[in-house]
């Protein structure tokens, strides 16, 4: 079973705020002895850096966090790549140990930064993505995708899968009203499964979970209806644990039974 050899790679989560401004120095460094307090350390390393300015005179910012450690390299970023995008705060883990631990670095360190900005920021999107690898069935990526997943091989001679370098396939799911009580239901689902570069022996695994502030008809239009409007009030960890349980009971499974 694909379960029994997944890995995971990287944990990542990320919220976009607004509305949209420039964050100085001064607050990037009040964000990092917040977060310095709040994970109870004191080696994350600082950097703001300024953007390009914009033909407005108005420049971008950057601000980076970062820490590792003997289990993990947790970083976090504050920016704002155009003036009109909102704020992103991101947190990312590469290779976790234990994702409990990163769960647990992950809320305290957001909920820090927030105090550290204040109260005047609204969340309007949230978005987790979990990367992972497993072992392929037949010891072979290309093979497995080509042969059984896609069924390329017994359908046309040349996409023989001894001819094939790399193979992925992808699909999403649109994003739709969530649950009356359970603002986590029905985020959108973007999923990649494909040959692992660095060892075509194993599948790499791609699943992101995002969840809008308002979600789109299927004719494109937004839905405002007041009581449908998502409120972000549940910390990191929940989001991640949603997109893990989709990984783990949809997307392996499926592909374990093909």
């Amino acid at each position: 079973m694909l379960k029994n050899s997944y890995q995971t790679r990287g944990l990542s989560f990320a919220f976009l705020i607004g509305p949209p401004r420039n964050l100085t120095r001064q607050i990037g460094m009040s964000i990092h002895s917040a977060v310095c307090e709040a994970l109870g350390v004191d080696d994350v390393s600082f950097q703001y850096q300024p953007g390009e300015r914009q033909r407005s005179g108005e420049r971008l910012f950057s601000i980076s966090l970062a820490r590792e450690d003997e289990r993990k390299s947790l970083t976090i970023k504050i920016d704002r790549k155009t003036r009109d995008d909102p704020v992103r705060l991101f947190l990312g883990c590469s290779w976790p140990t234990s994702n409990d631990v990163v769960f647990e670095d992950f809320d305290w360190a957001c909920e820090a930064a927030f105090t550290a900005l204040g109260d005047s920021w609204q969340r309007v999107l949230a978005e987790a993505r979990i990367r992972g690898q497993a072992h392929a069935p037949d010891g072979s990526a290309v093979s497995f995708l080509s042969r059984d997943v896609l069924r390329l091989s017994r359908s046309d001679p040349r996409f023989h899968h001894d001819r094939l370098s790399f193979v992925s396939l992808k699909y999403e799911t649109a994003a739709a009203q969530f649950a009356q009580g359970d603002e986590l239901s029905n985020p959108k689902r973007d999923v990649s499964v494909e040959v692992l570069r660095e060892d075509p022996r194993s599948l790499y695994v791609e699943v992101m979970s995002q969840w809008p502030q308002v979600t789109l008809s299927s004719e494109g239009a937004v839905s405002i209806d007041p009581s449908r409007i998502r409120s972000f009030r549940s910390p990191p960890s929940e989001y991640l644990s949603n997109t893990i349980d989709y990984t783990e009971s949809v997307v392996l499974p499926h592909l374990d039974k093909i």
